[in-house]
Parts: structure tokens; sequence; C-alpha cells
């Protein structure tokens, strides 16, 4: 069926600048369009420059069919949910990409996610997005350290945070402990571990982060990764 469109679907580039010491040059494109029962205002993350020329083109093909997926099954869903939708409500696909670190060969980048189709409320998630500029790559945590006990040493640091700021994590439900397939991202000072709202805590709680000195972990991180740590 097709989508009978209020608005034309708008793509506006609302960043496209780097610094010479930057890692990467980014856009992030904005689409927005409406339709008679739902509405998407929506970013996706894209690079004029990241690495090779080779590595820019997949990486952006990639992150284009990952986003017009993510856009053609909310449509999906909009379409089907259309008639049991309260009056005057509509789906909902919001997306935002927030850069977070991007020099030193490293580029991080928070994504995050609303989506509404009906019910109390909708879903917020987050990912974060990391690109080893260097090796032309996404490491996953476990690929920034080369010491063992790393995992250990990450859950004994969040256990301080959470004894050392008790107004901050004294709604979790259980002990923070690192996960095989652990979300993160990289700031100018802090390896920032978060959880999605319901694995720590109730949903109004909303999203648990754990900053995590770059400089307190130096001597667990791979060599390679020794440039993501702030000289003193």
């Amino acid at each position: 069926m097709k989508l009978k469109y209020l608005i034309l679907p708008l793509i506006l580039t609302v960043s496209s600048c780097a610094m010479s010491n930057e890692a990467a040059k980014i856009n992030i494109v904005q689409k927005d369009y409406e339709t008679e029962y739902s509405q998407v205002n929506a970013q996706l993350l894209q690079f004029d420059e990241i690495g090779s020329p080779e590595y820019t083109e997949s990486l952006n093909q990639e992150l284009s069919a990952e986003f017009d997926a993510a856009l053609s099954g909310f449509d999906a869903d909009a379409l089907e949910n259309k008639d049991v939708m309260q009056a005057g409500n509509k789906s909902v696909f919001e997306s935002t990409q927030t850069v977070k670190y991007n020099k030193n060969d490293f580029v991080s980048v928070l994504e995050e996610v609303y989506t509404y189709n009906g019910g109390a409320h909708g879903t917020t998630l987050r990912r974060g997005r990391n690109f080893d500029v260097a090796s032309e790559s996404q490491p996953k945590l476990s690929e920034l350290f080369g010491e063992e006990g790393w995992e250990e040493m990450l859950n004994n640091y969040m256990a301080k945070l959470v004894k050392e700021r008790p107004d901050e994590y004294n709604q979790l439900w259980e002990q923070p402990a690192v996960k095989s397939e652990q979300d993160y991202y990289i700031t100018d000072t802090d390896l920032v571990l978060f959880y999605q709202p319901y694995e720590l805590s109730y949903y109004a709680r909303g999203f648990v982060e754990f900053p995590i000195r770059l400089s307190d972990i130096r001597g667990f991180l791979k060599e390679e990764y020794y440039r993501l740590v702030p000289e003193e």
C-alpha cells in the first residue's frame, strides 16, 4: 500500500564540518516526513571522510541500509496499527545522532531512537557507535583491552561509583556488570558504559550511565588505544 504523505520528505544536512585535528568529516542527515497515521523525524549518520575512500563508501552504504530498513519496518508497523490508535494519535519514529568524540583516529557517536506505536508510552533505546579510523573497524568493548581481568576491573569501578554516588544510583535493581555485548561510548575524558531502561531500573529512571576515567584504566587498554587517554 502506498503511503500518502501530508508533507514531502525533507532530507537536510544539519552538520558537515570538521577541524583539521578531527578524525572524520561527519554529516548528520535529517529526514522528516508525516503521513495520515505516522510521523518521522530521524537523523542518519554519514561520513564525508573516515579513513580511505573505499571504507567511507562502504560504511555509508552500511549505515544507509540499516537506516532504510528501520524506517521501512516502522512504516509497516504504523500502517498495521493505524486502526487501533486512539483518535488523534500517530505512530512516531524519532532518532538523533550525537557526536561524543572525534579525534585521535577514533569516532564515538551516541544514537538514540524513540518509537511509539500506541500504549502507555513509547520505547527509547540508545546505541554507541564506535569507529577506529586507523584500523577501519568498529571495535566492541572487549577489543579495546589487552590485559586480562578488564571485565572485573570495570565491574569494580561501577561498584565504586554506585557506592560513592548514592543519590544517583540508589534506585538500581541490581549491581551493574559488564555484558557480553556491552554498550559504550567515548568522551574526551571517559569510557562511558550505559544500560537501557528496564535493564537496571524502572522505565522512568531512564538510561543508567557509568563514566570511567580513561586515565584510570590506561594500563588495561591495548597499546593502540593509549591515544584515547587525555594528556595530563
